[in-house]
């Protein structure tokens, strides 16, 4: 199993328990950071692997592919760094939690939630950001993978805003050819 080897913040106050289905959605993204951290090829190669167990192997990697061309866009226009968790944690970091948003957002059609989730993210606005995200969403739907729409309370920037909410659930994860 490929880990992680970027280390979460440990003052990270917030935290989101993730549905195990979810968290491949979400690992997709951790596994591009250590591929972008040690252009490791074989990383890509494990993650296909992986989304195959879900969805076949042809889509996996189209996805792989999307995935890999929003991660690339989102670190070149953030402005903060980001906490992630190590892949295959059920644990979710705000910053993967407003990622998944991003995502989810798109699969249903919400722009402007899509875009409140990249001003969390510390991204401004961009169109090519959110129709990479709408890439990534669509291949995620015709693979048979839909994300419940997020909570628009946790799109917001400051922790402390999050931590007033008190129990929010994380998006889930519906697979239709399976379920």
């Amino acid at each position: 199993m490929y880990q992680s080897t970027a280390p979460i913040a440990p003052s990270a106050a917030v935290s989101f328990l993730l549905s195990p289905h979810v968290v491949l959605v979400i690992d997709m993204f951790r596994a591009l950071g250590d591929f972008e951290e040690h252009y490791d090829l074989s990383a890509l190669d494990r993650l296909e692997d992986r989304l195959s167990t879900i969805i076949d192997p042809v889509s996996a990697r189209g996805l792989v592919s999307d995935a890999l061309l929003l991660g690339f866009a989102l670190r070149t226009e953030r402005t903060t760094s980001w906490a992630m968790h190590q892949a295959g944690s059920r644990r979710a970091t705000p910053h993967e939690y407003r990622l998944l948003g991003l995502v989810s957002a798109c699969m249903h059609g919400d722009t402007a939630l899509a875009a409140e989730a990249l001003r969390g993210l510390g991204v401004a606005g961009n169109h090519t950001i959110l129709s990479l995200a709408g890439e990534v969403a669509q291949r995620l739907a015709a693979a048979g993978v839909e994300l419940d729409p997020p909570d628009a309370r946790l799109m917001v920037t400051e922790t402390g805003d999050i931590l007033a909410l008190g129990r929010i659930d994380a998006p889930a994860r519906r697979h239709r050819a399976g379920e």
